[in-house]
C-alpha cells in the first residue's frame, strides 16, 4: 500500500471554495442580501473561468482528457464494474458528473446576469435585453440551482459508496491524497500559484464590470 498525490492544490481549493461560495449564494439570495449575492456570484464566476482554463493547462488529473471518455468506454466501465475500482481522478462516469456540474453551473451564473427581483436588485445584463428574455431567464436562474442541487447531491453520494468500497475519494479531495496498492508512475501535478493567479484576475475584472452594471 502506497500513498500517492492526486490532486494539485488549486483543485482541492476550487472544490472547497465552489461549495462555500453556492452555499453562500443561496443563503444571500434567501435573505435579499443581493450586494453580497452578486460579489459572491461574480467570484464563483472567475473561479467557474479558471476550472475551465485549468482543464486544458492543468495538473493530470485536472485536464478534461484525463477523464472525459467516450460514450462506449463509459458502458464498458460500467457493464465491467471498473468504475467501483479505485481511479486517480475521476472515474469515467464521474468525469461525466464534473462535465454536468460544469455545465449547470455555468447556466446559473450566466441566467444570473439577467435575473431581477422585481423590485431593486437587478443583474449587470437585465437592461441589455428583453422584459420578456429576462424572465426566461430568471426562471431558469431558479430552475438550475435546483437542478444543482441535485447534482451535488448525486455526487455526494457516490462518494460516500466509493468510501464504503475502501475508496476514499472524500477524504482524497481535503488531502490530495489517496492509498492505492497498484505501482503508478507519479503524476504531474502542477503549482496552484498560476491558476489562483488567474482566479484573482478573472474575478476582478468580472466584479469591476458587475459592480458597475448591476442595481441592487
Amino acid at each position: 500500500m502506497q500513498t500517492v498525490k492526486v490532486w494539485d492544490n488549486f483543485t482541492r481549493i476550487y472544490h472547497l471554495s465552489q461549495l462555500i461560495l453556492l452555499a453562500l449564494l443561496w443563503y444571500t439570495g434567501e435573505n435579499a442580501e443581493f450586494e453580497w449575492h452578486f460579489i459572491c456570484g461574480f467570484t464563483l464566476a472567475g473561479l467557474w473561468l479558471t476550472r475551465l482554463a485549468w482543464g486544458f493547462i492543468g495538473s493530470d488529473t485536472s485536464k478534461f482528457i484525463h477523464f472525459v471518455k467516450t460514450p462506449i468506454s463509459v458502458l464498458k466501465a460500467w457493464k465491467s464494474n471498473s468504475i467501483a475500482t479505485p481511479h486517480h481522478g475521476h472515474n469515467p462516469v464521474g468525469g461525466y458528473m464534473v462535465m454536468f456540474l460544469l455545465f449547470c453551473l455555468g447556466m446559473q451564473l450566466i441566467t444570473g446576469l439577467f435575473a431581477s427581483d422585481d423590485v431593486l436588485a437587478e443583474g449587470p445584463l437585465y437592461m441589455s435585453v428583453s422584459e420578456s428574455f429576462a424572465e426566461t431567464m430568471d426562471s431558469l436562474h431558479h430552475q438550475t440551482f435546483n437542478v444543482l442541487l441535485v447534482l451535488v447531491g448525486l455526487h455526494a453520494l457516490a462518494g460516500i459508496l466509493h468510501v464504503l468500497r475502501g475508496d476514499n475519494v472524500i477524504l482524497a479531495i481535503f488531502t490530495g491524497k489517496k492509498k492505492t496498492k497498484q505501482s503508478v508512475e507519479p503524476l504531474k501535478l502542477k503549482s496552484a500559484m498560476f491558476p489562483l493567479a488567474i482566479w484573482t484576475v478573472f474575478s476582478y475584472v468580472i466584479y469591476s464590470w458587475g459592480m458597475t452594471a448591476a442595481s441592487f
